[in-house]
């Protein structure tokens, strides 16, 4: 009981550690099912969100890959022809002439002398 002198200035007893035990430890059961369910979905929520966001990562990379390959077919290309070119004989023949002086037999070689001041 509290004395009147306590309810007065306002002063009242802890309650006993038992009481605050009991408090604290009231558990509904009937709401267990819905805390699980409930932890459930943060859990795949917070799955999905990761996921997705590898998920457009990948996308991204992915899309970086296909335009590196486009440039790099093209490349490919462009340097089958050249290879092509360079094997054919009128490019050998030029590069002969041109580089290298040659004359075909019965052919002869015309030099351009410069004038000298």
């Amino acid at each position: 009981m509290i004395s009147s002198a306590h309810q007065k200035a306002g002063v009242y007893p802890l309650p006993s550690r038992s009481a605050v035990t009991r408090r604290r430890l009231r558990f509904n059961r009937k709401r267990l099912p819905v805390l699980v369910v409930v932890l459930l979905f943060v859990y795949l929520a917070l799955s999905f969100v990761a996921q997705y966001h590898r998920l457009e990562a990948m996308q991204r990379d992915l899309g970086q890959l296909q335009v590196q390959l486009g440039e790099l077919q093209k490349r490919n290309t462009e340097l089958r022809d050249q290879l092509k070119q360079v094997q054919s004989d009128s490019y050998i023949e030029q590069v002969a002439r041109q580089r290298l002086g040659l004359v075909k037999p019965g052919e002869s070689r015309v030099v351009p002398v410069k004038p000298q001041q």
